[in-house]
């Protein structure tokens, strides 16, 4: 796991976002691309909000930095999730795609 404490509470924001997602959906599996689960839990972190709507509508504006943006973190929130939820991680066009089913 990374030292950073950032990283970190980031990691807990994307458990925290991928939880509201479970809890919204009336499916049983989510598909949703990496990159956007990240930018969801960016905007959660920074505006200390979990209402799916309010990062939904901030999301076009706040963008990640760097730090947060390659494929070591990538790879950690990969880890987090096998861990906590159960999923699928695949490769579509060009894409790492996570989804996340519902128990």
């Amino acid at each position: 796991m990374s030292a950073d404490p950032d990283k970190s509470r980031l990691l807990k924001h994307v458990r925290m976002i991928t939880e509201e997602l479970l809890k919204s959906t009336k499916s049983r599996k989510i598909s949703i691309k990496l990159r956007t689960l990240l930018r969801y839990a960016y905007v959660s972190y920074i505006r200390r909000t979990t209402n799916l709507n309010t990062i939904r509508g901030l999301v076009p504006r706040i963008k990640p930095p760097p730090r947060f943006t390659n494929q070591y973190f990538y790879r950690d929130i990969e880890d987090m999730l096998r861990r906590n939820f159960k999923v699928s991680i695949e490769t579509r066009r060009q894409f790492r795609y996570v989804t996340i089913y519902k128990t």
